[in-house]
């Protein structure tokens, strides 16, 4: 390529990859917005997250449902993000009949931004049809926006 022509390919390289950007994260924020319908039930998350490319989270949880309060091991990996970060997040479940069907594997996309402190996005389903739509607030320094694969573990 010429280098005459550089200066006027970069800044469209530039805005295209801003552009890029910006429209991945609109379309995320939709996708983690949950419905203003009433839940099936509700979750209480703490966990620790650390990213570079790959992302690693774990942490514990409280599940309401049916009156009953229930504790969870949550942990994932995923693609996307950088940094780490401690989040405390509520979460509203959808498609939630039975017990039997919450603990397992869930697929999620999820979207934050910290830096000192933050806000997190998610949105999780599993094979049983269980939507879990978590937000949250984060501390330390990350940004995060990708696709994960988690694991709920009820404990006794």
């Amino acid at each position: 390529m010429n280098k005459k022509m550089y200066p006027i390919i970069q800044p469209l390289v530039k805005t295209s990859i801003a552009a890029l950007a910006a429209l991945s994260i609109v379309g995320c924020a939709t996708v983690t917005t949950a419905p203003n319908t009433t839940p099936e039930a509700t979750v209480q998350i703490k966990q620790v997250s650390a990213a570079y490319y790959g992302s690693a989270t774990s942490g514990q949880g409280t599940l309401n449902f049916n009156g009953q309060r229930r504790k969870f091991t949550i942990s994932s990996v995923g693609v996307g993000g950088a940094g780490g970060m401690k989040i405390t997040a509520t979460g509203k479940v959808y498609g939630l009949k039975d017990l039997s069907q919450f603990p397992g594997k869930y697929r999620g996309v999820s979207r934050g931004l910290t830096l000192m402190e933050g806000k997190m996005y998610a949105k999780l389903t599993n094979a049983n049809g269980v939507v879990i739509y978590l937000s949250g607030d984060t501390e330390g320094l990350a940004s995060s926006m990708g696709l994960h694969t988690y694991q709920i573990t009820l404990l006794d």
